[in-house]
């Protein structure tokens, strides 16, 4: 709870109730490093110049009794819009940008603003997307500013209204007292902790009956082929990583054509037909869809339209359609499919899989969503499945899905969320052939603690749980098809070595549980890309320009230099921790060991490895990119000890084993997966869940087995659960470290003897306290 402390003013200087920062003392400034105390500078630079000089806005946070600044206002007299209007972004508060989660306009007819962006004359252009557009008020999410030190910018607004505040905003805050814990290494405070990692090589790993790794499907980046402005794509090639999605918005493209369409020809509204295009805009411009002219043909990768032209879009008095939503469907499906028609006969192919709508789970993306009197979800299925069948029938090789959704945590309002994602799926069941999603994880150094924050973190267990459910209800619907992340990484990262530290992490603590699941997962792509010529100083890119045009690599390729030889087939690894993460593959006499520290502590790690007889270990390497006093590095060093192999925290780590020889090996794990077809089951009691597993899967030798419960509860747990498989008790979990967090959901397991399965499975989970949730069950089981 909240309550505010200082009131806006619209008077310089008449803020009351400031915190000067504390000055830090020479210690804590020489644990910083230099990055930290830019920082520092930063914030003081924040609290003794833009809060002193321009109005704001700043409330006591109750619960750890700081005050956070969550306004600050460059524009406070009224200014028309007629047309055109530019209106100036003060450098000192410029600067601080990335600190916000958006820029506010408020005013009077905003409806007819149709386009914002910022404009520099020494920085370039920024196309931006209004949010939450109302006559009133609209935003613009922050992190596309993305301001460069030194370059002025204006904020141009074209159609008609009146704009009276713009301000800077961050609802969570920013404390006016330096936090220096962002650039200090996290764990410092607790124990070192001893966690044992086990390795057995004499085997193979065969999961849903995928034992290679295959890169393809997760060392991607955010880029579709021949897009790279840089020209790195072979550098790319060359590190084992390849494009893997891209966005195709129709009406930049074809219609408006960038800003250039007084100069090229551009796509018509068709006179006899409206709110259909004119066809013969593709007859008339052979030759111009070569986009993927010469790309490999077996190369898979995935794309998305977004943006119909404005005159497919619906008007609807007092509903924005900031993202060209259209209205008719047949007319959208016929300008796709004529699109993708002349790509293929332009470019000799296009891509594998389409995405019809971006990130359309949110209203600025599907304007219907939460609209009285529409049933938003309902018409996103009927567009999606009008899609997918005109597609099909034109291109039948397409896979056609969707929603590449923006904000899939389907625990927000007790699973209310999750059920429209569900009846997404029932309606479109049978109509698409893949379902896509995106992750974007919190901006933070430590997950674990963010937790308790109230912050819902994908790194801890969302993810996973949230997949779960996804899966869980194709066996629902008995309706299976490949998932698609087409996009994955960090939401508002800051600037610099931190951002880049926490854009790479990310990208690695989610790729670790992607890992494991080759048989549910098509493709993922990290979202960050290439050289990124509208926004060049972008922390999610991994090329940079200097200013007299060189390129030149950030320290995101790390992510790249960390990845780039990891091959081979998989071997089973497991840690006694829950939350240390190991993956591991055998790649001819090479041993290659992925560990990752998602936990609040540093790790001790004792990896031991069961080799085949006569193989020994000769030599071990790792490599690894950390954050240390605020600057990232990156690691190579020799391993003398795999006893005693340190972990930080957020960390992702690779080892390389050199072994005296090529193992052959003879024998294959393979693991399968079971699920309950209920999900998101309030378990105010005992709950049972039925699981079949197949009678060919129970006749081999059953190794061991494994149950997996996804739970949550709002304000945590503060004791356990039991379970039991068909009548036999197999453990109990202890919840109660959990307690205190906001939104506590995160997956536990328990192994169990596989013996116990049979073809129809009851599972009772029983939970020690009530208002709780179990978002789904699953069974692995590992045969040989």
């Amino acid at each position: 709870m909240m309550m505010k402390k200082a009131m806006l003013t619209t008077l310089l200087g008449a803020i009351t109730g400031l915190v000067v920062a504390a000055e830090l003392s020479p210690e804590i400034l020489e644990q910083l490093g230099p990055a930290g105390r830019a920082a520092y500078n930063d914030h003081l630079h924040l609290t003794d110049v833009v809060m002193k000089n321009y109005p704001c806005k700043t409330e006591i946070q109750v619960n750890g009794n700081y005050e956070k600044l969550t306004k600050v206002f460059f524009l406070t007299n009224a200014v028309v819009v007629d047309g055109e209007a530019s209106i100036p972004v003060p450098p000192e508060v410029a600067r601080h940008s990335q600190l916000f989660r958006s820029f506010s306009v408020e005013g009077e007819g905003l409806l007819g603003i149709s386009r914002v962006d910022f404009v520099s004359e020494n920085d370039g252009f920024r196309e931006t997307k209004m949010g939450q557009h109302s006559d009133k008020q609209f935003l613009i999410e922050a992190v596309l500013a993305n301001f460069k030190d030194g370059a002025t910018y204006k904020m141009v607004f074209k159609g008609k209204g009146t704009v009276k505040n713009i301000y800077l905003a961050n609802w969570e805050g920013i404390a006016t007292e330096f936090n220096p814990s962002p650039y200090l290494a996290p764990g410092l405070d607790k124990p070192v902790m001893d966690v044992e990692v086990k390795i057995d090589a004499t085997k193979y790993r065969s999961i849903g009956g995928i034992c290679e790794l295959q890169r393809d499907r997760y060392f991607r980046y955010y880029a579709s082929p021949n897009m790279d402005r840089a020209g790195k794509e072979p550098y790319f090639k060359g590190k084992g990583f390849l494009p893997g999605r891209q966005i195709e918005k129709l009406a930049f493209l074809l219609e408006d054509r960038y800003g250039a369409a007084d100069r090229m020809p551009f796509i018509k509204e068709d006179p006899k037909r409206p709110g259909y295009a004119d066809l013969s805009f593709f007859e008339e411009n052979k030759g111009m869809f070569w986009r993927f002219e010469g790309t490999d043909p077996d190369l898979k990768f995935a794309m998305c339209f977004d943006m119909w032209p404005s005159f497919m879009e619906p008007e609807i008095e007092g509903i924005a359609n900031t993202m060209g939503t259209p209205e008719n469907y047949d007319a959208a499906t016929e300008l796709a499919v004529e699109y993708l028609k002349a790509q293929v006969r332009d470019s000799g192919l296009t891509a594998t899989w389409w995405e019809v709508k971006n990130e359309c789970d949110i209203q600025m993306e599907w304007m219907w969503h939460w609209q009285s009197g529409y049933d938003g979800w309902k018409m996103l299925a009927d567009f999606h499945n009008t899609m997918a069948e005109g597609i099909h029938a034109a291109l039948p090789e397409v896979k056609v899905g969707g929603p590449a959704s923006a904000y899939i945590q389907p625990h927000l309002k007790n699973f209310d969320l999750w059920s429209h994602h569900k009846r997404f799926m029932e309606l479109t069941k049978g109509k698409l052939d893949f379902y896509s999603h995106h992750f974007y994880e919190l901006a933070s150094n430590n997950t674990y603690m963010e937790q308790w924050n109230g912050r819902n973190s994908y790194a801890q267990g969302i993810m996973e749980c949230t997949l779960d459910l996804i899966k869980a209800q194709m066996t629902a619907m008995e309706y299976e098809v490949p998932i698609l992340i087409t996009e994955f990484g960090t939401l508002n990262a800051p600037r610099g070595d931190l951002g880049f530290w926490v854009h790479v992490k990310n990208v690695n603590n989610l790729m670790m549980n992607l890992l494991t699941r080759p048989q549910d997962i098509d493709m993922a792509v990290p979202f960050i890309l290439t050289y990124m010529h509208w926004d060049p100083h972008a922390t999610e890119s991994f090329i940079h320009m200097y200013d007299d045009g060189e390129f030149y690599k950030t320290k995101n390729t790390y992510l790249l230099d960390l990845w780039d030889d990891y091959n081979g087939k998989r071997v089973e690894s497991s840690a006694n921790h829950r939350k240390i993460f190991t993956h591991t593959v055998l790649d001819g006499d090479v041993l290659r060991i992925a560990l990752n520290n998602r936990s609040d502590q540093r790790a001790k790690v004792n990896i031991s490895a069961v080799l085949p007889k006569g193989v020994k270990a000769v030599s071990a390497t790792r490599k690894m990119p950390v954050y240390e006093k605020g600057e990232m590095k990156f690691i190579r060093e020799p391993l003398n000890d795999l006893s005693a192999v340190d972990i930080g925290v957020e960390v992702t780590q690779l080892i390389t084993v050199k072994l005296s020889e090529a193992p052959e090996l003879e024998t294959t794990q393979n693991e399968t997966v079971w699920y309950a077809p209920d999900t998101a089951v309030k378990a105010d009691g005992p709950a049972e869940f039925k699981i079949k597993v197949s009678a060919d899967e129970l006749a081999k030798k059953g190794s061991k087995a494994i149950l997996r419960i996804g739970l949550y509860r709002s304000g945590g747990f503060e004791k356990g659960l039991t379970a039991s498989v068909n009548g036999k008790a197999i453990g109990r979990i202890d919840l109660s470290y959990s307690k205190g967090a906001p939104n506590f959901f995160d997956f536990f397991e328990l192994d169990f003897d596989p013996s116990l399965l049979k073809t129809e499975n009851t599972v009772k989970v029983e939970l020690e306290e009530p208002d709780a949730f179990i978002s789904t069950v699953k069974i692995r089981l590992f045969t040989e």
